[in-house]
């Protein structure tokens, strides 16, 4: 049985896709010239992949004279996003606590980076219980429960 293709972007894909959303629409020769300037890539890699990702539907592809110029269509959020449910599933089971607990553990934050974290935690759990007011008060004066 055939297996069904991915359209996870794979680590060569990424860095395409990299390429495309800093520089725009772009023809297979300027893709391999940027990526060249890390490590040598071939022309026919860079073609490959690139109609790997037109498969996948992340770009997309004109004719312009004999070459074709891709063009990103699947945004760089919209990948993050799906890399990082990926990794969610693949090595955390799916639970973003156990993400957080990793890179706490794991990764040195600097203590700027540790309260702008907070802060992002702070305002999503608000944004999630915007009204407080419908809590239960906790009334801790037992004074006003002995008849008084």
């Amino acid at each position: 049985m055939a297996r069904t293709k991915s359209t996870e972007l794979t680590g060569a894909e990424q860095k395409i896709m990299q390429v495309l959303w800093q520089q725009g629409p772009s023809a297979v020769k300027d893709i391999a010239a940027v990526l060249s300037q890390d490590s040598p890539v071939a022309y026919t890699t860079v073609q490959t992949l690139c109609r790997i990702l037109l498969e996948k539907g992340h770009v997309q592809a004109q004719k312009h004279g004999k070459a074709f110029i891709y063009q990103a269509i699947t945004v760089q959020q919209e990948a993050r996003t799906q890399a990082l449910s990926s990794l969610l599933k693949r090595f955390f089971g799916g639970s973003p606590a156990l993400l957080a607990q990793h890179l706490l553990t794991e990764q040195h934050l600097s203590p700027e980076l540790t309260a702008q974290l907070q802060a992002s935690i702070d305002e999503a759990v608000q944004a999630a219980d915007p009204d407080p007011a419908d809590h239960i008060q906790v009334d801790n004066d037992p004074a006003q429960h002995n008849g008084h």
